[in-house]
């Protein structure tokens, strides 16, 4: 074990500031990115709103799996590059792009050879399904590009570039609204099957600028090399920590994205205002919860570095830093979506049950985002970058759809208890939650160091 760097709390905020701001920035612009290609489409008209919605279900279930793919290569990276390991971090970045390009593989066969069929899980709607089924043709192109930039955007992140990282990843999202908005209001103006087409191409020509330019920074020496032999094989004691590391993390993000969807299922049953109006409050959440969720990844990368240097005392102080700056970071955020609250329900355009229901929703999410926040930094953030990923799935499983949802569901259908009562049960996960994280991280289980003193040869 090595000893501490001695960095006192402001020096540790200052290093973890460096980190993070550049992941919050690009959350921010892809929050604002995605609100304008919402706006773009409202105008187009509602059913190519919708088929673009609804098809984006088949894009979310694949961005699970990189992210439980990024997850593990950030972990172990982070810890690799804090020892100065290049070589094990060329065969974490190997193994992550071959099981990316895999899952990849699968997902453009199936929109390629059954689009119809994939748009049938989410709506009998033949209008929907005949526009989402061309739309999924084209976007499934930009997945054979997106498995091997995500990849390296995470090896970027755990090697102390997140302002690359952030750089690419903007770029490529700048350009995709500039080649939407190209293809929505000058080449095919109010031609909705075009428009759809057109938002598709965009994105998979988006996905291919990414993965061009994360191979030229890598060609310019900003990232470790990516040999095909370091794709094609890899140290087999490094696969296997991978492997531990990962399949926890991509359990969880499949539990909780399946519990989302089984949570908007639950809404949709209730109503269309209840839809409406969580659909909004939602959005709004999300933007003032970006700096929370910046902190999160920003301060895993960084608390890698140090356990992979064997610095635990600097990493322990690290996490405590974490724990109170996350809940600091919460009530800034809840307390900016309360002060915006008012403006917000007038632009929102609501009327009636939905208006007023969009009203009390910005209430409970303003709390809301105190334990989001704190929750996302813990188990995201602190307890990933020391392996520790099995906590967060178990946690989240048993929340969810042991408590929440089964409550959700009797309180909706069962007592009929009112919307509004309704959401806060579904909004209560985060806090019956965060006892349990709360003396998790108190045992400091999540100090550990996964590195090896010397990888294995493939």
């Amino acid at each position: 074990m090595q000893t501490s760097t001695g960095l006192d709390n402001r020096a540790l905020a200052g290093a973890l500031a460096k980190l993070a701001v550049p992941i919050v920035l690009q959350n921010l612009i892809s929050a604002v990115v995605n609100a304008a290609d919402v706006f773009m489409l409202t105008g187009v008209g509602q059913d190519a709103l919708s088929a673009v919605s609804l098809a984006g279900q088949v894009a979310f279930v694949l961005t699970l799996f990189y992210m439980g793919l990024s997850s593990g290569a950030s972990i172990l990276g982070a810890q690799y590059w804090g020892r100065r390991d290049g070589d094990a971090v060329e065969a974490v970045l190997g193994l992550s792009v071959r099981y990316a390009m895999a899952v990849s593989a699968l997902f453009f066969l199936a929109t390629l050879l059954e689009p119809g069929l994939l748009m049938r899980i989410f709506t009998p709607d033949a209008a929907l399904i005949s526009l989402g089924a061309g739309y999924l043709r084209i976007l499934g192109i930009g997945f054979l590009f997106m498995g091997a930039s995500q990849m390296l955007l995470a090896i970027f992140k755990s090697m102390e570039q997140t302002k690359l990282s952030a750089t690419i990843s903007t770029v490529c999202l700048l350009a995709n609204i500039a080649m939407n908005a190209l293809a929505i209001f000058a080449l095919v103006p109010g031609d909705a099957r075009m428009a759809v087409l057109g938002v598709a191409a965009a994105t998979s020509l988006s996905r291919l600028l990414e993965l061009g330019l994360c191979l030229i920074a890598v060609r310019r020496g900003r990232g470790v090399p990516l040999r095909m032999g370091r794709v094609l094989r890899s140290p087999t004691q490094l696969r296997q920590d991978f492997l531990r590391c990962m399949l926890p993390v991509l359990c969880n993000y499949l539990v909780w994205g399946c519990g989302l969807s089984a949570n908007s299922a639950i809404m949709g049953h209730i109503g269309s205002d209840m839809v409406s109006a969580h659909s909004l409050a939602n959005t709004l959440r999300n933007l003032v919860t970006v700096s929370c969720s910046g902190m999160a990844s920003g301060g895993g990368i960084l608390l890698g570095l140090y356990l992979g240097k064997g610095d635990y005392g600097t990493a322990r102080r690290l996490g405590r830093l974490l724990s109170w700056g996350s809940l600091l970071a919460g009530a800034l955020a809840g307390l900016i979506l309360a002060a915006i609250r008012g403006p917000y329900l007038a632009f929102s355009r609501l009327t009636g049950d939905a208006h007023a229901l969009l009203g009390q929703m910005l209430w409970v999410n303003a709390v809301y985002c105190i334990g989001k926040s704190f929750n996302m930094c813990m188990v995201s953030g602190v307890f990933s970058a020391g392996g520790d990923t099995k906590f967060g799935l178990i946690c989240d499983g048993v929340t969810m759809w042991g408590i929440i949802l089964p409550l959700g569901l009797l309180t909706a259908f069962a007592l009929h208890w009112p919307p509004i009562a309704v959401y806060l049960v579904l909004c209560a996960d985060e806090f019956v939650k965060l006892p349990a994280v709360l003396h998790h991280f108190r045992q400091y289980r999540w100090l550990v160091n996964l590195t090896r003193e010397k990888t294995q040869k493939p």
